[in-house]
This record gives structure tokens, sequence and C-alpha cells, in this order.
């Protein structure tokens, strides 16, 4: 048979529920002073719009032609009628190649940036080469070598 468990001093007891007791009372004045203090320092008309003054009497046209800008500079893809040298063509159903060649087939993937992106890349590069070969003073000075 297995010895009894050792008996537990009188005190052990009542140490381990004042420990509860203590921890339950901090837990409360915390959230005692978060709730006095959300009280205290939220404003009192969080909730409440304040008025706003009377607009002027054109000022519905300026915000109806400020809505009809940004309405027009957001016009869908597909409103225009641009038509790539490839269009069309059986080239732009094969479905490995037509992953590189998409902007070939249909102008408006050159709006996508994973697109675009390459090819200002590649334009820059050619344009900043091409006028470091045909302006002599763009070269690199060869005394300071």
């Amino acid at each position: 048979l297995a010895p009894p468990p050792p008996e537990r001093p009188p005190y052990a007891a009542r140490l381990a529920a004042m420990a509860r007791r203590s921890i339950l009372a901090v837990a409360f004045a915390v959230a005692a002073l978060c709730l006095a203090g959300h009280v205290l320092f939220a404003p009192l008309e969080a909730f409440i719009q304040p008025r706003q003054p009377k607009a002027p009497a054109g000022a519905e046209a300026s915000a109806a032609i400020g809505a009809l800008a940004s309405l027009a500079a957001a016009a869908p893809a597909e409103a225009y009628n641009f038509k790539g040298p490839l269009t069309g063509s059986e080239v732009c159903t094969w479905k490995p190649l037509v992953y590189f060649i998409y902007p070939l087939c249909d102008p408006v993937y050159l709006v996508s940036p994973i697109y675009a992106g390459p090819i200002i890349v590649i334009l820059a590069n050619i344009v900043v080469t091409t006028i470091q070969l045909l302006i002599p003073a763009t070269q690199p000075d060869e005394d300071l070598r």
C-alpha cells in the first residue's frame, strides 16, 4: 500500500485562499480604474455630429463637377477600343506563352504593374545606354581611374 499523503499545515489552505482573493481584488481594481478612466476621459458627445454650416449657392454644382471628374478618371478598362498587334491570333490562346505576351494580345495589360514595371525598366535602360553611347561627356573620365 502507498503511504498516505503528507499532512498540509493548517495555514497553507488559508494562504492559498488569501492569494486567490488578492489576485481577484487586483483584477477588480484594475477593471474599475479602466472604467473610471474611460468615463472621465471620453468626450461626452462622442457620437453626436456637430452642426454643419450652410453651403453656398454654387457648392452643389462644384461638387457634381468634382464627382464627374473622378468618375471619368476611373473609367473601366473595357471601355477602350485599342487592339494589340496579336489580338485574336492563335498565339494568344497558348497558355504557357500567353503569360509573357499578354500586352501584345491585349494592351489593357500595359496598365498592370506586373507587365508595365519590367517594360518601363527595359525602356529606361535602352534610353540611358543610348544617351551614354551617343554623348561622350557621359563616359567616365579615364584620368580618374
